[in-house]
């Protein structure tokens, strides 16, 4: 359930079998967030109808790894 939720919201699971696999999943969740980007988006369709719209990211060039989600809902009227 975790790994279903992580993928359709663009994040991972990090799993953990014992405590002391905590301390070092802890450090490499601290090390892709100080490596981390935000982007933004604006969608051009100002339809507010509820529809799943789908969205691809792309880095071209570099070994770079891109972790987004696969789209989002509109709002809603």
């Amino acid at each position: 359930m975790l790994k279903k939720l992580s993928d359709e919201t663009g994040g991972r699971v990090v799993p953990v079998k014992n405590t002391q696999q905590t301390a070092l999943a802890f450090q490499e969740i601290a090390r892709e967030l100080r490596t981390q980007y935000m982007l933004g988006y604006t969608s051009t369709n100002t339809k507010h109808d509820g529809t799943f719209r789908k969205i691809r990211v792309e880095v071209k060039g570099g070994n770079y790894k891109v972790q987004a989600r696969r789209g989002y809902y509109a709002p809603s009227s």
